[in-house]
C-alpha cells in the first residue's frame, strides 16, 4: 500500500508543479504584454526608460515560454492501459423479452 501512495504522491507533486508553472507563465505573459509595448512607447518619445522597459518584458516574454514549454513537457496525459480485446463487442444483442413492445420495427399504435 506504501508504494501506491508513493506513486500517488509522486502524481500529485507533478500535477503542482505542473499548475504552478502554468500560473507562472500566464502572469509572466502578462508582464510581457504590459511592460514591453510600453517600453517602446517611450523609446519613441526620446525616453531613456524605455529601454529598461523592453528589457523587461523580452525577458518576462522569455521567462513566459520557458514556463510553458516546461509545463507542457512534465504534463503527463492520462493514458488506459492495454487489455484483452473484448470479442463481442461489434456484434449486436437481441433483446431478453420475448414479447416485444411498440419499439419494434413496423409497429404501431392500435395495431391490435
Amino acid at each position: 500500500m506504501s508504494a501506491l501512495m508513493a506513486e500517488f504522491e509522486k502524481v500529485q507533486r507533478r500535477r503542482r508543479r505542473v499548475v504552478l508553472l502554468v500560473v507562472l507563465a500566464i502572469l509572466a505573459g502578462a508582464g510581457a504584454w504590459m511592460t514591453g509595448p510600453w517600453g517602446v512607447v517611450l523609446l519613441t518619445r526620446g525616453d531613456a526608460v524605455g529601454w529598461l522597459l523592453v528589457a523587461a518584458g523580452a525577458l518576462l516574454l522569455a521567462a513566459a515560454l520557458v514556463a510553458a514549454v516546461t509545463a507542457r513537457r512534465l504534463h503527463v496525459p492520462v493514458e488506459s492501459l492495454p487489455g484483452k480485446a473484448n470479442p463481442r463487442f461489434g456484434e449486436p444483442e437481441p433483446s431478453r423479452n420475448p414479447n416485444g413492445g411498440y419499439s419494434l420495427v413496423d409497429s404501431q399504435l392500435g395495431s391490435h
